[in-house]
């Protein structure tokens, strides 16, 4: 089944995939179904490949019988190398093809009713292809069911950091317990090696430059700041090499024996929120699981609450969304059958917070431009891999991010929210 929109997917490989699709749903059909295709995702949403909604609609009366979300590598060659697209792409395939159902079948012998209180909060995955340079990943389309990103100009409510805190709880929480019941099942999961530090050493140029650029504008910043101490503490942490910050905190050995399976990239455009007839948000997507990792929890943790939190709504409540995140893990860990004391007890909980805190300082640092500008000014990833590319080019401009007005006062309050909690 072939429709001229549908030729917009930039290989027959994705088209044959979603026919598959199509005649798996009993909607391959010609004379009663059509395909269309349309970009999947706006500038600036997703800097780690091109998104594609893919919907089949009936002839007849031309309602939606199925709406997908095709996630398709870069298709420009220097993005691609500089962004390791196969290694993401294989990653979050692990999640989908392998993980995630691993986490089904073990809820399910657990008599975990998975849709009311379990770990569910991840989208349908309908096919993945992992051949160079043809990976994909289908997804449900979300939006068709209400989900929606959180508009990441406004700031987050208390009631979107609970869902998050929940989820991402649960889902440490299973992988706690696999390991505790069953670990030759999940042992070769605990040496995935996060995404950055294996780009990073394989000397690909994007982080660190990229990160070398915003320091820049954080620590304008910085040096703003009253607080002498302050300033030189966090300014001599930033100015560390950028491998030994990764690697002291999301090194697949450093939170051990306490370590799970990790999100890795917590922060909101990474979430889908479904909204109560009030607006108030009543359930949760969590997506993009490129930087799937074995890892501190902790770190999910401090990455969402400081780059996707305000000073303000943290002041209020950062400690009901730690106790909110710990007291759901435990108790799920429970359910699942195995002990929370023995697995990640509190007093090691807070441990991790003193001891990786930090990281979300340097993410902060890495995420927080791009979080706040505005989608005309987003950047160039296309611009940004050509210039790494050429080796004579120093000129690195692509990637330069000015820091907004709300940018300067999110930075100033994480750098005194980090100092405040003795986390740097």
């Amino acid at each position: 089944m072939e429709d001229e929109n549908f030729k917009n997917l930039p290989h027959k490989v994705y088209w044959k995939a979603v026919n598959e699709i199509a005649k798996e749903n009993n909607l391959n059909d010609v004379t009663k179904y059509k395909i269309e295709c349309s970009a999947g995702s706006g500038k600036g949403d997703n800097y780690f490949g091109t998104m594609f909604q893919i919907q089949i609609i009936s002839k007849e009366d031309n309602s939606i019988k199925l709406s997908l979300i095709a996630k398709l590598p870069p298709q420009n060659d220097a993005k691609r190398e500089q962004f390791q697209a196969s290694f993401a792409f294989k990653r979050e395939i692990l999640a989908y093809d392998v993980i995630f159902p691993l986490y089904k079948q073990f809820q399910e012998e657990r008599a975990i009713d998975i849709e009311k209180d379990g770990f569910h909060e991840v989208s349908r995955c309908h096919k993945t292809l992992s051949d160079e340079p043809y990976e994909g990943i289908f997804f449900d389309d979300l939006k068709m069911k209400n989900f929606n990103m959180y508009d990441r100009f406004k700031d987050v409510t208390k009631e979107h950091v609970f869902l998050v805190m929940k989820a991402i709880a649960k889902m440490h929480a299973t992988f706690f317990c696999l390991k505790d019941q069953k670990p030759k099942l999940v042992e070769e999961y605990c040496h995935m090696e996060d995404f950055i530090i294996f780009h990073l050493r394989n000397k690909k140029p994007l982080f660190s430059s990229f990160y070398e650029c915003q320091k820049k504008e954080a620590f304008k910043v910085l040096e703003t700041c009253e607080n002498h101490d302050m300033k030189i503490k966090i300014g001599d942490y930033l100015n560390r090499n950028l491998l030994e910050l990764f690697e002291s905190t999301v090194g697949n050995k450093t939170g051990e024996p306490y370590a799970t399976i990790c999100h890795g990239d917590c922060w909101n455009n990474n979430m889908m929120f479904l909204n109560d007839d009030n607006g108030i948000p009543k359930d949760i997507r969590l997506i993009d699981f490129q930087i799937l990792r074995y890892a501190p929890p902790v770190t999910d943790i401090i990455y969402y609450l400081f780059t996707s939190v305000t000073k303000e709504l943290r002041k209020k409540y950062y400690q009901e969304f730690l106790d909110v995140y710990y007291t759901t893990l435990s108790n799920f860990i429970e359910r699942l059958g195995s002990d929370p004391k023995k697995l990640f007890p509190r007093e090691m909980f807070d441990e991790q917070l003193k001891k990786f805190g930090r990281y979300g300082l340097f993410m902060a640092v890495i995420t927080l431009p791009a979080v706040t500008i505005d989608q005309d000014e987003a950047l160039d990833i296309d611009a940004i891999s050509e210039q790494l590319n050429d080796t004579s080019n120093n000129d690195k401009s692509a990637m330069e991010l000015k820091g907004s007005a709300k940018y300067k006062e999110r930075i100033k309050g994480i750098f005194e929210d980090m100092y405040e909690l003795g986390y740097i």
